[in-house]
């Protein structure tokens, strides 16, 4: 399953070595790629996500890549949208309901950068109803295809991130933290979140998976996390592998490979191990202090400033406009600290920052837009738990709760294409397994016959 990761190692060199016109080519060339059909395309647009992402200490690009990048979006999506069929086009409405209540809200208020909101919103749309109706619309081999082509891209930026750990001019870049082959720090961090909580759900929750490993994978990516100091990805994982349990003991008719003894004996196992690692490592012990306490604060409340600071300003922006917000993807005082790109006096990229979600989407969209995404979380969520695979399950989870941190969600033409096209991946194959529980007569090709986790590896 793994030698397509050889394939892409080797893919990376040849872009590092070719420069700026190797980046651009094999975006032309993906473009061609996507318009072969809906797998294809969603290739294509997970390999863009990641060369995008590309460490720009190893890799250069040319002026023509971000409008080719958006060019490869548009054409995969009129690929994918305009040949779905119906099955493709179930899951859409909760999406174009969330969009047009913002774009409502958004007409009954004065926005000074109302085009910088209309461009976002739509690639919004665009991006998200393109993968689920990409992934909703597989058959069940290429949905198989699809997490084989996800799976060892993750665990290609996973091991060429490990061969680069020697050089820090490389791997850290003048970061504090680990960045790997990425960009940033706050990239990596977040990408390993996912895969990390599929093989722990696995080893913790489901049935007959062995243990010995996942174990030692699950460490080095931990281990990757804290190195990252990316907060964020550590804190998704928690509360991912804990909404998991919760869902799984509530709805065990439904997850019936999933042993309550065996997640609370394991859980309590790692516990204490590593109380005891840590109480016999002073090193250790200083690593996590300062993963905890980044930027050498002193105590919780300063190391957490970063993020609280964003939190208590945006939750009294809403208290200002508590119905419809301040502008879907702007800050509410109209200025963007990175500036706006515009070719021909249209807004192609307006980097907003601010962390944390769920006070985010109230800051912009009100209760009522915050309303209709909740729907739409609602409706993915309950296609991903029809499953009965804690593994999913937690994949999903890990996607949305590193919104807690890098919001992430709308930025479909950043990073967070990437969480979408995971959660994409996880109502495709939630949906297929639907079909199996309910009708059990009918034969279905299980999406991804693995018992063994093996190694897997931020726009507008």
């Amino acid at each position: 399953m793994f030698r397509r990761a050889l394939g892409f190692c080797l893919l990376f060199a040849l872009l590092k070595l070719g420069g700026a016109a190797a980046t651009t080519g094999l975006i032309a060339l993906l473009c061609l790629w996507a318009l072969l059909g809906k797998r294809q395309a969603l290739e294509a647009l997970a390999l863009m996500v990641v060369v995008k992402s590309l460490n720009p200490s190893l890799y250069a690009y040319s002026a023509a890549f971000g409008p080719l990048c958006v060019a490869l979006t548009l054409l995969a999506g009129l690929r994918i949208l305009l040949t779905a069929g119906f099955r493709g086009l179930k899951p859409l409405p909760p999406i174009l309901a969330f969009c047009l209540v913002v774009a409502l809200l958004g007409a009954a208020r004065d926005n000074p950068n109302w085009d910088v909101s209309a461009m976002k919103l739509f690639m919004f749309g665009y991006g998200g109803a393109t993968l689920l109706a990409g992934f909703a619309s597989l058959n069940d081999r290429d949905a198989e295809r699809m997490a084989s082509w996800l799976i060892n891209i993750t665990a290609t930026v996973i091991l060429l991130s490990l061969a680069a750990l020697p050089f820090k001019g490389i791997a850290y870049g003048g970061f504090n933290g680990f960045r790997g082959i990425l960009g940033h720090p706050q990239t990596l961090g977040p990408v390993l979140a996912p895969i990390t909580c599929w093989i722990l759900a696995g080893m913790l929750f489901h049935k007959g998976s062995r243990l010995v490993i996942p174990v030692a994978i699950s460490l080095v990516l931990i281990a990757m996390m804290i190195l990252s100091q990316a907060r964020t990805s550590v804190v998704a994982m928690a509360l991912s592998l804990c909404a998991t349990f919760l869902v799984a003991a509530v709805r065990k008719k439904t997850f019936t490979g999933f042993r309550l003894g065996r997640s609370l004996g394991l859980s309590m196992a790692v516990l204490m191990i590593s109380a005891v690692s840590l109480s016999a490592s002073p090193g250790l012990r200083n690593t996590l202090t300062n993963f905890v306490f980044k930027y050498h604060s002193k105590t919780l409340d300063k190391a957490l400033s970063s993020r609280s600071e964003g939190v208590a300003a945006q939750w009294n922006n809403f208290l200002e406009h508590p119905w419809a917000g301040n502008g879907f993807g702007v800050y509410a005082d109209g200025v963007f600290p990175s500036g706006v790109v515009r070719v021909m006096g249209i807004p192609i990229s307006a980097p907003v920052e601010k962390g944390f979600m769920p006070t985010a989407v109230l800051e912009e969209t009100g209760v009522i837009g915050t309303l209709s995404l909740f729907y739409l979380l609602a409706s993915m969520a309950r296609r991903v738990i029809r499953i009965g695979d804690p593994r999913w399950m937690a994949m999903f989870f890990a996607c949305l709760f590193v919104n807690v941190g890098e919001m992430v969600f709308f930025s479909l033409g950043g990073i967070g294409l990437y969480f979408w096209l995971l959660m994409g991946l996880c109502t495709r194959m939630g949906t297929a397994d639907a079909i199996k529980l309910s009708n059990p007569s009918r034969r279905i090709t299980t999406p991804i016959p693995i018992t063994s986790p093996a190694p897997i590896s931020t726009g507008i």
